[in-house]
């Protein structure tokens, strides 16, 4: 009951887990030795693993604790899954780019973790201050491991130009769940929609709820809320822009489904013509801004702004069909994307000095496995069928369809096709051009691990999706969508 202060430590503990985790971290770095630096990462990966455990033990007892804020269902648990996968892979890739970079330090692997844990609460969070909370978390930690790499200063202006865009987007969200409290006297996503459903969206309402989602497509990088992904993810680390990209993305595209299903689903009409507004737009922002780019990140971060765009598809659909599409497609696009910034992170060196597509010619003669890792990667992103990529882009489509949302669908077809161009043209520079120079290239075993991973990944969602897709089903079966 609202109000009454339940605690249950059960829910908490993969939270607690990552917390200790990161704090033993912290303190091995600080009262260590230097010979300790690799170690990090895996220590890393023994929080996550022992957090993951304790997670899917919550998969079937749905509870709520913490005055009802906190809620433990089939979504918080299996988004969650997908932060400890991707976290873990971004600890595989980390160690020989940090040590290449001068900065494996233990900091950087305890502020993916308390990353994960502002991840936990964001998606877990049945009132919006908690979410807030929980957005705040992460928001700090991207800031700093955004700049970690000091010495650059593309690292620097891309953690300046996060901190400043973040905050100002977070004051745009806060202004929406004040307006919303205003109208409504309670954040708690089911009061919320209780007070619409008895009294109807004022225009006030209208306008705080307006507000919160622009605060959403701000975070996920959609358009005409996108300007400081290309810069960001462009200046950050390379498996940090890869962790931004999809952990975050993940997160609050689960929040949207939450808050949109769970507070104003009985005002869909109002926010659907604005998802659908804004997945168009990001679909052609995204993919004829990154016809462009030489740069492969800065390629890879208008693709994301795209991709944001088609899982927005799912979202426009209004219906359990499109929210299990989108969980789905989250999943598969983290796969792909990680996997082409892990390959990014490998061939780019000491200060990434090699990281426009030109760089990657005869990339295949040389390097014939990490080519194909990044090939597979790419022609995933492009929906090829076969892969992680197409299944999502099937899914996500066919909800569309089923709703109705055909011009939307058609929209975001033919976008897929300007999108396989500029994937392509990177596998034809591995492939078909000849090299330019020898590529310096030292494999951390720890990134093998990572690719292979992927990789495997890519192919299992992409020619046997059944199990993740009962997964995202079931995760909406308390939903009314």
């Amino acid at each position: 009951m609202i109000g009454e202060l339940t605690i249950s430590i059960k829910p908490l503990l993969p939270v607690i887990t990552l917390v200790v985790t990161a704090v033993t971290i912290l303190f091995v770095d600080v009262f260590g030795t230097r010979d300790n630096e690799s170690h990090y990462g895996y220590l890393g990966l023994v929080g996550l693993a022992l957090a993951a455990w304790f997670t899917l033990g919550l998969w079937d007892k749905s509870s709520l604790t913490f005055a009802s804020t906190f809620i433990t269902d089939k979504l918080s648990v299996l988004t969650s899954l997908t932060y400890f996968l991707i976290a873990g892979l971004t600890f595989l890739f980390s160690p020989g780019y940090l040590h290449h970079e001068g900065r494996n330090l233990g900091e950087y692997y305890a502020l993916v973790l308390f990353a994960v844990v502002g991840l936990i609460f964001m998606t877990s969070a049945q009132h919006l201050i908690l979410f807030f909370i929980g957005l705040e978390v992460l928001s700090i930690a991207l800031y700093a491991l955004a700049g970690f790499v000091r010495q650059r200063d593309l690292c620097n202006e891309a953690a300046l130009k996060y901190l400043f865009l973040g905050g100002f987007s977070s004051a745009i969200l806060l202004m929406g769940l004040a307006v919303i409290y205003g109208v409504t006297n309670s954040l708690y996503l089911h009061q919320v929609a209780r007070y619409v459903a008895a009294h109807g969206a004022s225009a006030t309402f209208i306008l705080g709820m307006s507000l919160v989602m622009v605060g959403f497509f701000f975070k996920i990088s959609a358009a005409p809320f996108h300007a400081w992904a290309p810069d960001v993810y462009g200046g950050a680390p390379a498996p940090v822009a890869g962790f931004m990209a999809t952990a975050a993305k993940v997160a609050v595209f689960a929040v949207i489904l939450r808050f949109l299903d769970s507070a104003v689903f009985s005002v869909k009409s109002h926010w659907i013509a604005m998802v659908v507004v804004v997945s168009v737009l990001s679909m052609v922002i995204g993919n004829f801004a990154a016809l462009r780019q030489e740069n492969i990140k800065r390629m890879l971060a208008y693709s994301s702004i795209a991709h944001a765009g088609y899982a927005l598809v799912g979202v426009a659909a209004a219906s359990r069909q499109g929210g299990a599409a989108v969980v789905f497609y989250m999943l598969a696009y983290s796969l792909m994307n990680l996997g082409a910034f892990g390959v990014v992170a490998l061939v780019g060196r000491q200060n990434e000095s090699y990281v426009n597509i030109s760089d990657y010619a005869g990339l295949a003669a040389k390097r014939p496995v990490l080519a194909a890792a990044m090939a597979i990667c790419l022609f995933s992103l492009a929906g090829i069928p076969g892969t992680a990529g197409f299944m999502g882009k099937f899914y996500v489509f066919a909800a569309g369809v089923k709703a109705g949302q055909i011009p939307l669908v058609v929209i975001a077809v033919l976008n897929s096709a300007v999108a396989a161009y500029y994937y392509l043209r990177v596998v034809y520079m591995m492939y078909m051009e000849e090299p330019r120079e020898e590529f310096q290239i030292s494999f951390h075993p720890a990134a093998v691990v990572a690719l292979l991973v992927i990789v495997v990944g890519i192919f299992q969602l992409g020619i046997i999706p059944g199990s993740l897709l009962s997964a995202s089903y079931s995760s909406f079966a308390l939903f009314t969508f």
